[in-house]
């Protein structure tokens, strides 16, 4: 204990060595060093090293305060130091064993005793003069206190060549000395905890100062912004993507409740107009607007304002930077030559971080993504896009780029397989994948907020557990997280639940991505969410686009947007991959028989007036009449499984206009009961088996269920092997389901297209595709299509598609297949037109609504 050595009242230089003497037999019996000093050099520590080590063996902690007079080369020390020890689990306990035998046993290592959090340290700023204050006090775990005070600062020179005085005090010598050691204890924690009242001296932590443009580094010594320190002031400053104010009044206070100004920026920019806390994120024109109504609220209430150089930093920095970006991805667009070392030494890294090389248009992509770190792939479907961005955290998790340490990939549950699958495939045995699927058969959910994320290299979240998992992605995302939301359409509407979910998780990620082949499914609206994903600061002033100019546009606002988000999006298109043309379709028409004549006939008297269900009756009657006597709901597109489809999108094939319960009368079910198979159903088993007779695997598109089931028992009839995958059928199953497809398990595939027309590769094993049911949906239709024209396909594969269609009889009412195909192929040419012209335009494929209206109105 402190109380069992020798200490003397007094130390000098000339007599003593004050380092071997006075600090190292203290420091042996102390567990708390409290110290401020004015000047401070970290090979102090040199001096009296063996009295650190056992503080450390008495697990020991180090206070200390200095000013910001101090070398760059002990700054940086500091600051290695603090960044280590973030990174270190606040669940490691330290190993004080282990730290003095380890090959860091040079405990003068400032920079290691602050990462093993032996030592911290905090700076001291004044506001007139320097901070000069020097004491220190030594405790021990028995509550003995010694206190020292003089000339002695923690420099190498106080130590070694300066003559240095101290005077010290005992607190078991005396209750007065014991009070006044206590009184300084108190007067170090108030520095520390920055509580003091002096109007002096304000205390900073060094992560603050690390984290924060509150301080420049020049000639050896730590600048604050000087702003902050004028008195009897209100100075507004900037940190962590928020506004704060720092109130120099001390104690004075000032009631100015009722001032215009400050209720304006209460009532618009303040959390629950609480002095003063702001809003987070708010955008440099709103910044901007703070300070003009902070300096009215100053000139009329002859209040001080100070708008502190971090703000003003900001601001410039957000104008510079959104115009920077939007200029540097232009000259990706234009692959100037400016980029082309800069590409060099991506391709390099690249190429030895993966073993399957990337075609040249993908790495720019790839090389494009990760110089930009905000942007979309908007590449069509069956381009590689998760090859590419592979390709982008495979350079950024480089040892030699260092800036990502995991990958965090939001999409639907369908697109999970794909990017396990593609891991593999492009890093093959340079990189072991350690995988955290919440959809796999070994999750546990309720360990979820329990485990080490930092164990896993990718994470996969399907969008629908983005509300539950909300909490546990923002502290999975850091800095260090690349995020990825693929098919980010599946964001939806503004208005939905799970939109400022995404948008705020996403914040968190210096690297974050959307892609999808769609981008505007809808309507221009839809460049919303995506837009907030990657730009939520900048959108107002950089954008600006607002709701009713994205829901309407004319032509010159087109123009505009595409203008504006040019340089924010690539698209690779299938003829830029040399991918090999598909043949043209085969349209197999069939002429409808007397029964289904008559079947068709009378749903064009019952559905007549109601455009909505005749729609889906008609498509039912062409390929499978035993529907005609089933409500139409959603068990019809994900069986009896209904509760399966919260987890699906089901889209404008089904919507509450197309309900119905069938009200046939005995004579009208007779009827439809007599038809067992339609025309083109049969026609599509026979070229089913045709094709499988021949060893093709094949893929049969429907839309409904039943449709599928019948096929697949029709099929096993005929001995042939049937996998079946629809929006009841569960995740795990449809995982295995799909890889025993790819490895040639199965004859055929029958699906449909809201289950599995994204995110899944058929083309190893499947050229040709028939489709028997289909409907306006022009996503679904090239998504599906999609499925075995794509990336991969080896020069001279071919790629067939089948269209089956039922006519009716000349003269006589007619089903809607060749309606649905002819304005499918006109959707798709604009489309295609669009894209090769690289603008955004909507998809043409959520106006079903109108386009079944229309038809009606061309049918009567």
């Amino acid at each position: 204990m402190l109380s069992e050595l020798n200490i003397y009242r007094n130390y000098s230089s000339d007599k003593n060595d004050i380092g071997a003497e006075f600090y190292t037999p203290l420091l042996s019996e102390t567990t708390r060093f409290n110290r401020i000093s004015g000047y401070f050099s970290s090979r102090a520590l040199i001096y009296y090293s063996k009295g650190i080590e056992q503080l450390i063996k008495n697990n020991g902690y180090y206070r200390l305060i200095i000013s910001s007079d101090i070398s760059k080369e002990d700054y940086d020390l500091i600051k290695a130091g603090y960044q280590l020890k973030n990174k270190l689990s606040s669940k490691i306990k330290l190993n004080y064993e282990a730290l003095l035998t380890s090959e860091k046993k040079d405990i003068s290592n400032l920079a290691y005793l602050i990462e093993q959090g032996v030592v911290d340290i905090r700076i001291g700023f004044t506001h007139t003069g320097i901070f000069h204050s020097k004491f220190g006090i030594f405790s021990d775990s028995a509550d003995n206190q010694v206190f020292f005070s003089g000339s002695l600062n923690e420099t190498e020179a106080a130590f070694k060549y300066n003559f240095e005085d101290i005077l010290v005090t005992r607190s078991w010598d005396d209750l007065e000395d014991k009070k006044m050691i206590r009184k300084k204890t108190i007067e170090f924690d108030n520095y520390w905890n920055g509580t003091n009242t002096d109007g002096m001296v304000f205390v900073k932590e060094i992560n603050e100062i690390l984290r924060l443009n509150l301080i420049k580094y020049s000639k050896g010594k730590i600048i604050m912004d000087d702003k902050l320190l004028n008195e009897n002031a209100l100075i507004l400053y900037y940190k962590d993507g928020s506004l704060y104010v720092q109130n120099n009044y001390g104690r004075l206070s000032y009631n100015q409740e009722n001032n215009r100004s400050l209720k304006k920026i209460k009532n618009k920019y303040l959390v629950n107009n609480t002095l003063w806390e702001f809003k987070k994120n708010l955008d440099y024109k709103e910044i901007e607007d703070v300070i003009e109504k902070f300096k009215k609220f100053g000139k009329r209430t002859e209040i001080e304002i100070f708008i502190a150089d971090s703000v003003t930093d900001s601001i410039k920095n957000s104008k510079f930077e959104i115009e920077e970006i939007y200029k540097r991805g232009m000259l990706f667009k234009n692959h100037d030559a400016s980029l082309r070392d800069l590409y060099k030494d991506f391709d390099f890294i690249t190429s030895n971080e993966i073993s399957r090389k990337l075609r040249d248009t993908q790495s720019w992509v790839s090389f494009y993504m990760a110089q930009m770190k905000r942007v979309a792939n908007f590449s069509v479907p069956g381009a590689g896009k998760t090859a590419m961005v592979y390709g982008t955290f495979a350079y950024l998790s480089s040892s030699k780029v260092n800036k990502i340490d995991q990958l965090l990939v939001i999409g639907p549950k369908n697109s999970f397989l794909s990017w396990k699958d593609e891991f593999n495939a492009v890093f093959r045995d340079k990189r072991k994948m350690k995988v955290l699927d919440v959809h796999s058969d070994n999750f546990d959910e309720a360990d979820f907020y329990k485990l080490s994320f930092a164990a896993y290299n990718l994470i996969l979240i399907n969008y629908e557990s983005l509300s539950k998992y909300e909490k546990a992605l923002k502290k999975i995302i850091t800095s260090r997280t690349m995020v990825v939301f693929d098919e980010v359409h599946k964001v939806k509407g503004i208005d939905t639940m799970r939109a400022p979910i995404a948008i705020e998780i996403a914040q968190g990620a210096m690297y974050r991505y959307v892609l999808t082949g769609t981008p505007i499914p809808n309507s221009y609206k839809d460049i919303w969410n995506f837009l907030h994903i990657l730009y939520k600061s900048e959108y107002k002033s950089f954008f600006g686009f607002s709701i009713n100019n994205l829901s309407n546009p004319n032509t010159h606002e087109i123009k505009l947007i595409n203008n504006k988000l040019n340089p924010f999006f690539w698209r690779v298109t299938k003829s830029d991959l040399d991918i090999p043309k598909p043949n043209g379709d085969n349209n197999l028409t069939y002429i409808a028989n007397s029964k289904e004549q008559t079947v068709i006939d009378l749903l064009w008297r019952k559905y007549g007036k109601q455009p909505f269900k005749l729609y889906i009756r008609l498509i039912q009657a062409a390929s499978n009449p035993e529907l005609l006597k089933k409500n139409i709901d959603k068990s019809l597109f994900y069986g009896n499984e209904v509760q399966q489809s919260e987890d699906e999108e089901l889209d404008t094939d089904y919507n509450s206009e197309m309900e119905d319960i069938p009200t046939f009368n005995r004579q009208e079910l007779d009827i439809i009961a007599s038809l067992k198979d339609s025309t083109k159903f049969k026609a599509c088993i026979e070229k089913a088996d045709e094709l499988i007779q021949d060893n093709k695997t094949i893929i049969i598109w429907c839309i409904f269920v039943a449709t599928i089931e019948k096929l697949k028992s029709r099929l096993e009839s005929l001995g042939h092997k049937v996998a079946v995958i629809y929006g009841g059928t569960p995740v795990g199953e449809r995982e295995k389901i799909i890889k025993d497809f790819q490895c040639g398990l199965y004859d055929v595939l029958v699906t449909n297209p809201h289950t599995l027309a994204e995110s899944v590769s058929l083309h190893m094993i499947a050229h040709d595709a028939l489709y028997l049911e289909y409907s306006f949906n022009l996503t679904h239709m090239l998504q599906s299509r999609n499925r075995i024209h794509r990336l991969g396909l080896k020069k001279g594969d071919y790629t067939s598609y089948y269209y089956f269609m039922l006519e009716g009889q000349q003269n006589r009412r007619n089903t809607i297949d060749w309606k649905i195909y002819n304005r499918l192929n006109e959707k798709r040419d604009i489309m295609v037109d669009t894209i090769e012209n690289h603008e955004l335009h909507p998809e043409f494929s959520v106006d079903e609504k109108d386009e079944i209206i229309d038809f009606m109105k061309e049918e009567e």
